[in-house]
């Protein structure tokens, strides 16, 4: 019997989940040039992201087929699009991360320069920390920031997410660890 999910339609991605104005959903194979040109091939919005330095094509192909989930799993990075018609504006999502030493989530995104300053990053991290609280019952959520990006330092603590150190990712530079408890979350929804 084969143990690998069904890939999904490409007619219709997996929707992982929506707010307001944004739809997270699983990857398609056209999303590749799109998101590669859009985002990884981007110098301005790279610089804070990864190695801080955008991505040649192949290269970018690569990383999207690694990390990006298609449809098998509502984890890993998924595209972002803006509704109503569904224009992709960058990618987030949870991906496992053991920053801290232990099997916990981080959420992430990465936005389209055109986007920024619009609270995008803040409705999807919102969406997020319901989604890895409620939905895959974590007990606490990451979210790991380049330390000179004051933008998405910015983004993290309106989430609620507190600074707990400075860690040395091996691929992707120094980065601010930022956490949030599920039990914190809970609270500051209960009001």
């Amino acid at each position: 019997m084969n143990q690998q999910p069904a890939p999904a339609s490409e007619e219709q991605p997996l929707v992982i989940l929506t707010t307001p104005r944004l739809i997270l959903r699983a990857a398609a194979e056209r999303d590749i040039p799109v998101l590669q040109d859009l985002i990884l091939g981007d110098s301005d919005v790279m610089r804070f992201a990864f190695a801080g330095a955008p991505l040649a094509r192949e290269a970018a192909e690569d990383f999207i087929r690694r990390f990006f989930t298609f449809g098998g799993s509502p984890t890993g990075m998924a595209v972002l699009t803006e509704k109503p018609a569904g224009e992709i504006i960058g990618f987030a999502g949870l991906s496992p991360c053991d920053a801290l030493g232990t099997n916990d989530f981080e959420i992430g995104f990465v936005l389209a320069r055109r986007v920024w300053g619009r609270g995008i990053a803040t409705e999807i991290g919102k969406a997020q920390l319901a989604f890895g609280f409620d939905q895959l019952k974590c007990e606490r959520l990451l979210g790991l920031v380049d330390p000179r990006n004051v933008p998405s330092i910015h983004a993290l603590e309106k989430l609620g997410m507190r600074y707990r150190q400075t860690i040395a990712e091996p691929k992707r530079g120094s980065r601010g660890v930022y956490v949030i408890e599920a039990g914190e979350w809970r609270r500051g929804h209960a009001e």
